[in-house]
């Protein structure tokens, strides 16, 4: 098996970078328009919140190997052997599913948000073997759950930034 490697779904990931830029070029605009010294502060911590998650989440992948699993956040790697896992069960909330891996050193807490969450599920199964899988994560694999919330959350901020921004622009 070659290594195959899941990231964030980019249906998250581009409003999410479009409303960090938003963000930042509304604080380009406060910073030389005429904004007051509080708007500036909230906007400069706002606007580097948002970047630096943005960062994380863009930077944010599973690799699944022969071997096991390396997961990959920003500034950290952990690599998991697939003898290392006793147990695989699966929380949903509403329209959000988590995986839980539980190792003998800890647990790991996947979401659906990777893409492929279904193909990440499987090969995580053929990893571990039938008999520590729950068969909740079976039914994940076979009919995952798709959570739309969070794009169009995303997708809404990014038209109130926009607002915004036509707003500070018209009183320039």
């Amino acid at each position: 098996m070659t290594a195959q490697i899941f990231k964030i779904r980019r249906d998250i990931l581009i409003p999410f970078g479009i409303s960090a830029g938003l963000l930042l070029c509304l604080l380009i605009l406060a910073l030389l328009g005429n904004g007051s010294a509080l708007e500036r502060v909230f906007l400069v911590a706002i606007t580097l919140i948002t970047i630096a998650f943005f960062l994380i989440a863009w930077d944010r992948r599973i690799t699944i190997t022969d071997q096991g699993i390396v997961i990959r956040k920003f500034f950290r790697t952990k690599e998991i052997h697939r003898d290392e896992i006793n147990h695989a069960g699966c929380v949903i909330l509403r329209k959000r599913v988590y995986l839980l891996l539980t190792t003998t050193r800890g647990f790991i807490i996947l979401s659906n948000a990777y893409e492929d969450f279904s193909a990440l599920i499987r090969n995580i199964v053929a990893q571990v073997g039938p008999e520590k899988v729950e068969e909740e994560v079976r039914a994940q694999a076979e009919r995952p759950v798709r959570n739309r919330a969070d794009v169009i959350s995303l997708w809404f901020a990014v038209v109130i930034i926009s607002g915004l921004i036509i707003l500070k622009l018209s009183s320039i």
